[in-house]
């Protein structure tokens, strides 16, 4: 199989992936890659020097998870890297969307926090999710970290 074979099919599993931790991590994980990459090519030329994403669309058939990541992980084309962030990046956005659509505004959620899980109401919804807390601050986030307050 080639590279752009099998990035259709890590596409393909991408596409219909709902674990959105492994999504949000890959995309953590390729962002230092492709900075260095597009570092490397303005070193040698300018911004003009840097390739598209590749124009290529899923396959039929799904890679596994692990073909998936793997390829992800090892693939040496940045136009397909791109390609592949483009991919799991418009995934994200759409569970989130999805999941927002959870919490209309004045909603009571709970949403995670550094010293523990705050309360609070919904203001805004969308890709990332803007909640007023009860002590007052602004917490924002994707909303499928967030959950719908049950009564006490």
């Amino acid at each position: 199989m080639t590279s752009r074979e099998d990035v259709a099919r890590a596409m393909a599993y991408f596409e219909a992936s709902d674990d959105i931790v492994l999504l949000h991590g890959l995309i953590e994980e390729v962002a230092p890659r492709a900075r260095r990459l597009i570092a490397a090519f303005l070193a040698k030329e300018n911004e003009e020097a840097i390739p598209p994403p590749a124009g290529i669309r899923s396959a039929r058939a799904a890679a596994s998870r692990d073909e998936a990541v793997r390829t992800l992980r090892y693939v040496d084309d940045f136009s397909l890297l791109q390609a592949l962030a483009r991919c799991i990046g418009q995934r994200i956005e759409a569970i989130e969307i999805a999941a927002s659509a959870d919490f209309p505004e004045g909603a009571r959620v709970v949403v995670p926090a550094v010293a523990g899980d705050h309360a609070g109401a919904v203001e805004a919804t969308g890709t990332v999710l803007r909640v007023r807390l009860d002590s007052g601050e602004t917490w924002e986030g994707p909303p499928s970290s967030a959950r719908l307050e049950t009564a006490p």
